[in-house]
């Protein structure tokens, strides 16, 4: 009987604890409840039905996903900057050994959907501020005039031309192979970025693919248990099972990145022997 009540109680906690998030995964434990005969079909039916109620009324229960959506994540993050800079101009330019300076309120928006489509293919779609490829920044009071080629228009102060919202990323890849991914579209950087060659704020457009495999080595004990002989207090002779000792591993990940971007569509394409065929659009 005390067996019981602890099954229920656990049941009661992990499914009621929390509808939205546990909802899909109270059925495992509904069906062990059943097999254990603490609970009938026709009870563990009325739950499911119940569970999924409630589900549907929450946040996270009106979220419709298409069948080959396995997973899907929402994220994104803003950001409110204080930037200065200061410095000395050379003694070449004009005006020289002049202490310069820079003050600017910036901020930073983006949102994104990342997920799994029938558990091989995976994508991403990120919306940001800010054009330039190298940052989402946007400095405040900066678009009081837009350039387009050799004519300026005067917006005036407040207005909304660098304040716009664009495609940071848009990618589909590709895990249906062992060790390696497949990327195409405007994807996050898929090389090694550090400061000295890629900054990891580009996202190139083009394609991508990665090799990757994790060599494990293991040194020490091989992980059977041994038996040692000791003595009690009367010299009778005790076999005691020493606990086997766990093996160091080493773990080794390997790996080969390829990528082919595109850089700039806007180049005329030439035949062979200098003949202009087109330009690009």
């Amino acid at each position: 009987m005390f067996k019981r009540f602890i099954y229920i109680l656990a049941a009661a906690s992990f499914i009621f604890g929390g509808i939205a998030a546990r909802a899909q995964d109270a059925g495992a434990l509904l069906d062990l409840l059943v097999r254990k005969k603490i609970i009938t079909d026709q009870e563990a039916e009325e739950v499911r039905a119940e569970l999924t109620k409630e589900s549907a009324a929450t946040s996270a229960g009106k979220w419709k996903l298409s069948a080959p959506i396995t997973e899907l994540e929402l994220y994104g993050d803003a950001r409110l900057r204080y930037e200065y800079r200061g410095g000395r101009t050379a003694g070449d330019v004009d005006p020289p050994n002049d202490w310069l300076e820079r003050k600017r309120e910036r901020y930073r928006l983006r949102i994104g959907l990342r997920g799994v489509l029938a558990d091989d293919w995976f994508f991403g779609v990120r919306l940001e501020t800010s054009q330039n490829p190298r940052s989402t920044n946007v400095t405040f009071g900066d678009d009081t005039s837009t350039t387009s080629g050799s004519s300026t228009t005067f917006n005036g102060p407040f207005a909304k031309n660098s304040d716009g919202i664009n495609v940071g990323q848009a990618y589909l890849g590709y895990r249906g192979f062992k060790d390696i991914t497949l990327t195409g579209g405007k994807m996050p950087n898929p090389l090694v970025t550090n400061l000295m060659v890629w900054d990891a704020d580009i996202n190139p457009e083009g394609a991508a693919e990665q090799w990757k495999h994790t060599f494990t080595f293991s040194f020490g004990e091989s992980g059977v248990a041994q038996a040692e002989q000791s003595y009690s207090k009367d010299n009778k002779a005790l076999a005691i099972s020493k606990p086997a000792a766990e093996p160091w591993q080493l773990k080794i990940d390997v790996f080969a990145n390829f990528a082919q971007f595109i850089y700039d569509d806007s180049i005329p394409r030439i035949l062979l022997g200098g003949e202009l065929l087109q330009t690009a659009d």
